[in-house]
């Protein structure tokens, strides 16, 4: 009898909300996972999925090499999504990127593929059309600009490594603590149209996302090449918030929010966050994230990859918030 073969997946960010979905779905599928971790990091998400750590730092390149020898393949997750600074998004999000894949030039050349998972951020929003990853990237925030700044950073490596770039949008699901915040407000009768709520998005399922990534892997694609992993279906504000309502079982009240008011709160914000040290909770870039049109092509995947997400918004939000009322999260 043929002996199975086992492949070995190092996965950065694994601790998180989208990397222990991936690990689990990969330790489902028979891989082993490694994960690097700094020695205070929370795993307690990880505390039923099998894997092995190494304490290491994308940003201290020399707590790489270890990590990355003898390993198969390669998934970027993590990454800051919220920071003091400019140069701390690109301290993690462009030179972690280098730091990652010089670790693998140098001390495992052979590896199968290296998978970064980079945003829609790096791309812009759409204007008037939905956006194609061929578009030529108009990033609108300093995390948008820092997560491209990444991809380019891998683009120096595309001869040597295989390597596959996937752009999510918004990633929704059980576990997941940015867009709860919403749903919370759903359901204490609130309905932010902030903007006017017009602004048409697609979101990606959490799962859907990790099996795109876990397809991604075994795929052999061009060395370099770009996909939007998302939700087929775009949905305005207002359309999402008033499917959240019905799946609560709220009379949520529609407050739209014009988007001069909301750049003035997000000043004050800055001003008072900045004035105590702290990462302002909103901001004016965040304004211009919430109420633009991130609409997507993902045509792309489904012929590359061969790959269409399965969750539609509606049954997705109805999961999200069994998950959230069964942990006590909302009541």
């Amino acid at each position: 009898m043929q002996k199975a073969i086992i492949k070995t997946v190092l996965v950065t960010g694994a601790n998180g909300f989208i990397g222990s979905r991936l690990c689990r779905l990969l330790a489902a599928n028979g891989y082993t996972i490694r994960i690097i971790c700094r020695e205070s990091s929370d795993l307690s998400l990880l505390k039923e999925i099998p894997h092995s750590k190494f304490i290491a730092d994308i940003c201290r390149p020399e707590s790489l090499p270890k990590a990355v020898t003898g390993v198969d393949y390669v998934i970027h997750l993590a990454g800051l999504i919220k920071a003091k600074s400019q140069a701390d998004f690109y301290r993690v999000n462009q030179e972690g990127v280098t730091n990652l894949l010089n670790a693998v030039k140098n001390h495992n050349l052979g590896i199968k593929k290296f998978v970064l998972v980079s945003s829609v951020a790096a791309s812009g929003p759409a204007e008037g059309t939905p956006r194609k990853e061929s578009d030529l990237p108009q990033p609108i925030t300093t995390y948008g600009r820092s997560k491209l700044a990444g991809e380019i950073a891998a683009e120096a490596f595309v001869d040597l490594i295989p390597i596959s770039v996937i752009r999510p949008p918004a990633v929704y699901g059980p576990g997941d603590r940015a867009i709860f915040t919403l749903f919370d407000l759903v359901n204490k009768g609130f309905k932010p149209y902030m903007g006017g709520g017009h602004n048409r998005v697609q979101m990606v399922y959490v799962d859907d996302l990790a099996m795109a990534i876990a397809r991604v892997l075994e795929v052999e694609d061009r060395s370099g090449e770009v996909y939007f992993i998302a939700e087929s279906q775009a949905h305005t504000i207002r359309e999402m918030l008033d499917i959240m309502a019905e799946l609560l079982s709220k009379k949520a009240m529609g407050i739209p929010i014009p988007r001069p008011p909301l750049v003035v709160i997000a000043w004050l914000s800055e001003m008072f966050f900045r004035m105590i040290g702290r990462i302002p909770l909103f901001s004016r870039e965040k304004v211009r994230e919430l109420t633009a049109n991130w609409e997507l092509d993902v045509s792309k995947a489904r012929q590359h990859l061969g790959f269409e997400t399965r969750m539609d918004f509606r049954t997705g939000a109805q999961l999200t918030i069994d998950w959230y009322r069964q942990e006590g999260w909302l009541k």
